[in-house]
């Protein structure tokens, strides 16, 4: 099976997953990831920013398996899209669970968990495009979803017409969207999907080092683990998980992780943006002795050579 070794991945995050970043990851252990979401629309209309987030480079898919993630609402422009973007990746993913206003106002992400049958339509074109139970590339389809819209009542109802539909594995972010990512995700939601489910259903929601994934195995019984938003700035939770144990990061371990990330940028000439860089940087620093004052200088940068600097 395609997702039978893979066990940690790294979670899909607008403005930090790029190329780079994911490459870094998988050097310090990640099986797999996820690029951030891209909008349908965007690619089917031709643009160029949307194929720009798309990029995979080979680099990444030496070392590890890559997923494309798609958001929308429009079941054609979705699978079109798809189709597009088919071979710049291992898999397709489809995202039903991103709770950014942005992008639910449009019935896109999560607020798609409110309508269950766009979902399934949704899923069926996609893999009647290019899934492998009937596309040509035969490459698998997967969703990323939350518990719901303002409850998880239907959680498992909504997973199951997921697998029906014809994915190979499914994410679950053990919040609602009304949640966001605030208060304490429910593992055992995850783990209701997993008794019920015949797909790999990995787990995601507050794991942030090795003691949490394992406690997550346990509880939930998922077959992997997707590592959000505790992977930013810190790739070394990967090595956590590979090599099955807690160590300390220190300030030495971050500074020399986020100049690493610099040079991947450099490798595989991904566009320069100093407003990304920023982003990227002040995640890299969060948790050390005189943050605030660093981020400040950090925010403040008008070139990479002072960011570069103030590290």
């Amino acid at each position: 099976m395609f997702f039978e070794n893979l066990k940690f991945g790294l979670a899909p995050m607008a403005g930090y997953t790029d190329s780079a970043f994911r490459l870094l990851c998988m050097k310090y252990g990640a099986d797999f990831s996820i690029t951030e979401l891209i909008s349908s629309e965007s690619i089917v209309r031709g643009n160029e920013q949307g194929f720009n987030i798309a990029f995979v480079s080979e680099e990444e898919r030496k070392l590890g398996r890559v997923g494309v993630q798609l958001f929308g609402s429009n079941p054609k422009s979705m699978a079109d899209a798809a189709v597009k973007l088919e071979k710049n990746a291992d898999w397709i993913d489809l995202n039903f669970g991103c709770p950014a206003p942005k992008v639910t106002r449009n019935l896109g992400g999560a607020a798609l968990l409110a309508r269950p049958e766009r979902i399934k339509e949704i899923v069926e074109a996609v893999v009647g495009a290019v899934g492998a139970s009937g596309g040509k590339s035969k490459k698998p389809i997967t969703a990323k979803m939350r518990l719901g819209t303002a409850n998880s009542d239907k959680a498992v109802e909504i997973a199951k017409l997921i697998e029906q539909a014809g994915t190979s594995a499914l994410f679950v972010h053990a919040r609602t969207l009304k949640q966001g990512y605030a208060g304490e995700p429910d593992w055992s939601k995850i783990a209701e999907i997993k008794k019920e489910l015949s797909i790999p259903v990995f787990g995601n929601g507050n794991v942030c080092n090795y003691s949490d994934a394992e406690r997550m195995f346990n509880e939930t019984k998922c077959n992997g683990i997707l590592v959000g938003r505790a992977a930013l700035g810190n790739p070394f939770i990967f090595k956590m998980l590979k090599e099955g144990k807690d160590f300390e990061v220190d300030w030495n371990m971050r500074k020399s992780a986020f100049l690493e990330y610099l040079q991947l940028r450099e490798q595989l000439k991904l566009r320069e943006s100093v407003g990304d860089l920023k982003a990227q940087a002040i995640t890299f620093v969060q948790g050390i002795q005189g943050a605030s004052e660093l981020r400040l200088k950090i925010s403040q940068a008008k070139e990479k050579e002072e960011i570069i600097s103030c590290f």
